[in-house]
């Protein structure tokens, strides 16, 4: 079951990455880097030890959660940025929840913080699960004419929905 969830979630992240790159590489670069970045830190932390500590994937995809909404001309902008950085943010906030306790002899019982207590993961949950509605919201509200000024192309609707399921995966995984 994993295996399929890790497959569907990964699967999920890199159509986030398809639809902003449709608008050219180099011109959109605020728009993908972040989610290929989700992308890699996904795989690399799916797919056995990886290459860098989940912790280290957490610090990255925070850092880079703002990059889609701060690096976006406002002429340019079509309400996908803020849920591109929604979405890191809420695939950050399940994994860190969900990266294995580390344990070491000097810390006292009293101090140590499990990263799957508390109300952690209640927050992390909501918030994947505020993502998801938005982006139901989103896709629906891309596939019918709105009258605003900046129309987003079809294959937004397709990237919003690919993010619910990558984030309901990810909740999946974590259960």
């Amino acid at each position: 079951m994993h295996t399929t969830l890790s497959i569907i979630m990964l699967a999920c992240c890199a159509v986030g990455i398809w639809s902003p790159m449709r608008e050219g590489p180099v011109r959109n670069l605020s728009q993908w880097g972040p989610m290929a970045l989700m992308l890699v830190a996904m795989t690399d932390t799916t797919m056995g030890p990886g290459i860098l500590p989940g912790v280290v994937w957490g610090l990255l995809l925070l850092l880079s959660s703002p990059l889609p909404l701060v690096l976006l001309p406002r002429n340019r902008r079509n309400g996908m940025e803020t849920h591109r950085s929604m979405s890191i943010v809420a695939m950050f906030a399940i994994l860190v929840t969900t990266l294995p306790q580390a344990s070491s002899g000097a810390i006292q019982p009293a101090h140590e913080h499990s990263g799957l207590g508390g109300a952690n993961p209640v927050l992390a949950l909501a918030l994947a699960a505020a993502v998801i509605a938005y982006s139901i919201v989103l896709s629906t509200q891309t596939v019918r004419p709105n009258g605003r000024a900046h129309r987003r192309h079809a294959s937004a609707s397709l990237e919003a929905l690919s993010s619910a399921g990558a984030l309901g995966a990810m909740i999946l995984m974590a259960v």
